[in-house]
């Protein structure tokens, strides 16, 4: 799926959604002129099953379902007109029509979002192949650092705007590594990485650099005095989501960071940027 056939699915999800909403909100003004509260909850539940079956099953399913439906009502009507000799208001017409168009709007809208979200699926898995983002922190990789670092760069050569790189590693990680089960490692990487994301700006970029010795990564258009509250930041937030994790609170842990800028005369590729943080990381004690 090209960007405009990806824009166009999204534009349909959303009318499907304003459609369908209208609908409801009409179905309940409706429902309230009426003013038959037994059939309107027969045929409220009906609708309900209805738009399940769409849901659940496509458009045609949905559609043939709506299609008994409306045959129920005139047989039913029907026999309560003749054999019962009561009569059926003609406000609740509504219901031959109204059941169907939300079932053809909820069609709409979940097709449409099945297709975005197989198409994200796709993008997800082709970056995964290429190694440019890690699946279980959900960050990119030293693959994608070594691109967009060189971006980063340029805009420093081009714009003269500052590059600082910050790397953060967990202490006494080997040690802390024997006490933590499966479960509680991959929720600690878990927690460090959204960390990283909730407190990072929009042009920050993060990464998970190394998955045998746990080291994340960020890069930014930031001085070193800016990146220095950063790092606070990211140290602070860590100590509080570890207090709101049960299985993570009784660690006795914390974050080490390192942080270089970058410098042309010293400096030659950006795995020097990234070196020279990591080394800085044995100073933060």
């Amino acid at each position: 799926m090209n960007v405009d056939d990806r824009g166009r699915a999204s534009l349909q999800a959303d009318i499907g959604l304003v459609v369908f909403i209208t609908l409801v909100s009409l179905t309940a003004i409706l429902v309230g002129i009426s003013a038959n509260l037994i059939w309107n909850l027969i045929y409220l539940g009906i609708t309900l099953v209805v738009m399940l079956i769409t849901y659940f099953y496509g458009l045609i399913p949905g559609m043939l379902s709506n299609l008994l439906f409306i045959f129920c009502q005139v047989v039913s009507t029907a026999y309560i007109n003749v054999s019962l000799h009561q009569t059926i208001p003609l406000k609740m017409a509504f219901w031959l029509i109204l059941p169907g168009l939300l079932s053809g709007a909820l069609a709409v809208m979940t097709s449409k979002q099945q297709l975005l979200q197989l198409d994200n699926h796709k993008l997800r898995n082709q970056l995964t192949e290429r190694g440019a983002f890690d699946v279980q922190t959900n960050l990119r990789t030293l693959v994608a650092f070594s691109t967009d670092a060189r971006v980063y760069i340029e805009n420093h050569r081009r714009f003269h705007l500052p590059v600082t790189m910050l790397v953060f590693r967990i202490r006494y990680y080997q040690e802390l590594q024997r006490m933590l089960s499966e479960e509680q490692n991959r929720m600690l990487l878990r927690v460090i990485s959204d960390t990283l994301t909730t407190v990072a700006a929009d042009n920050d970029l993060s990464y998970f650099l190394d998955p045998e010795k746990p080291t994340w990564g960020m890069i930014l258009h930031s001085d070193e005095g800016q990146a220095q509250q950063i790092v606070d930041q990211i140290k602070q937030r860590f100590c509080q989501e570890l207090q709101s994790h049960e299985q993570l609170k009784q660690l006795d842990t914390s974050l080490t960071a390192g942080m270089a800028s970058w410098n042309t005369s010293t400096m030659d590729s950006p795995y020097d940027l990234m070196k020279q943080s990591i080394r800085e990381t044995e100073y933060d004690v």
